[in-house]
């Protein structure tokens, strides 16, 4: 996906190819990446969009990233897409802050939509859908984040739980809560809220919108109607549920590009079915010549290794033979604690195995 929102890339041998395209390269704006200066130092290492999470921080602050990042490009010469990644239905907990799970590893978890508090005992978190109380019973494994985050239910009752982490480690704000083994959405999803916020965000230097969770093209059809004239690549369907990639060439078709998210997607299709649900993504997309995106923990292993862990590096190289259009980085700009180190490890191995014949 290069900065026009399409690239031409090669699907089949029959397939018209004008000139060799470069996998392009997208990171996350966190706190890790806020500062403008960082902004611009990414974009000369390689990075041509950036992605901004909606469920991590409010109307103002997102408007006020995207002019930032949009200022960043100009300063440094180079036009960027700016992607509002919209909530969808994803069920999270209420925490605006980090809490250490290593130091307090038991707590609370009320059925409602509450800030933390911290009791004498232990911390309380509300969630978004009070409805996830209705499926959870003692000895439940609640799965957190991208399920780097595991923590048993100790005990339950119709208003809350308590759980206890199993690794320890750090809950980050607003992170995703999924029950192992039980239905992910409680409810079908409500597109008002995502709609609102394009509303309230229709002036703002956003290029396009990723829509989340998408299970059919029609989800994509109120986005583009709003925002569907931003730019070329205004509307992105973010595919991360067997349901997603069972109905992949629908979406495909609707939709300017794709990313494959696989955080969500690991956690909705298991540990087993997972590379065959991401390599027929990808392959469905490149059939069909829509720019698919490949994100989520690239490079995670930056933050306890000098060097990038040898599974990630056999993956890396091995995605971006096959043809993928973009990477994007989340965790290692957004809360990474070198931001710029990964982003050019990740230039590196595009500009090395990233060409597309």
């Amino acid at each position: 996906m290069g900065t026009d929102g399409r690239t031409v890339s090669a699907v089949d041998d029959s397939a018209e190819v004008t000139s060799p395209a470069m996998t392009t390269m997208l990171a996350t704006i966190g706190p890790a990446t806020r500062a403008p200066e960082t902004m611009a130092a990414l974009i000369r290492l390689g990075v041509s969009g950036f992605r901004f999470s909606a469920s991590k921080f409010g109307v103002v602050e997102l408007a006020a990233q995207a002019a930032d990042a949009r200022a960043a490009g100009r300063a440094v010469g180079r036009p960027v897409e700016l992607l509002l990644d919209l909530p969808g239905a994803k069920v999270r907990f209420t925490n605006p802050e980090s809490l250490d799970l290593g130091a307090t590893p038991r707590f609370r978890i009320s059925y409602a939509r509450q800030l933390t508090r911290h009791g004498q005992d232990m911390p309380e978190l509300g969630v978004s859908d009070p409805e996830l109380g209705a499926g959870i019973a003692p000895g439940d494994l609640l799965l957190i984040g991208d399920g780097e985050i595991a923590a048993r239910v100790v005990s339950a009752s119709r208003t809350h739980c308590v759980a206890e982490s199993l690794d320890g480690g750090v809950l980050g704000p607003r992170k995703g809560v999924w029950v192992m083994g039980k239905s992910r959405r409680l409810r079908p999803p409500d597109p008002e809220a995502d709609l609102a916020l394009l509303e309230k965000l229709s002036d703002s230097a956003f290029t396009g919108a990723l829509v989340s969770f998408a299970e059919d093209a029609a989800v994509l059809d109120p986005v583009r109607a709003r925002w569907g004239g931003r730019s070329a690549n205004a509307v992105v369907a973010k595919v991360e549920t067997r349901a997603g990639v069972a109905n992949i060439a629908e979406i495909a078709r609707a939709a300017d590009s794709v990313l494959v998210g696989r955080g969500d997607l690991l956690m909705d299709s298991g540990v087993l079915d997972f590379h065959d649900l991401c390599t027929t993504a990808v392959r469905e997309c490149r059939r069909l010549s829509v720019p698919v995106v490949v994100g989520t923990q690239l490079l995670s292993g930056l933050e306890h290794s000098w060097l990038p862990l040898r599974s990630e590096l056999a993956y890396l190289c091995g995605v971006l033979e096959s043809g993928v259009d973009g990477l994007l980085l989340t965790t290692e700009t957004t809360f990474g604690s070198d931001p710029l180190r990964a982003a050019g490890l990740m230039a590196e191995l595009i500009r090395r195995y990233g060409v597309r014949e």
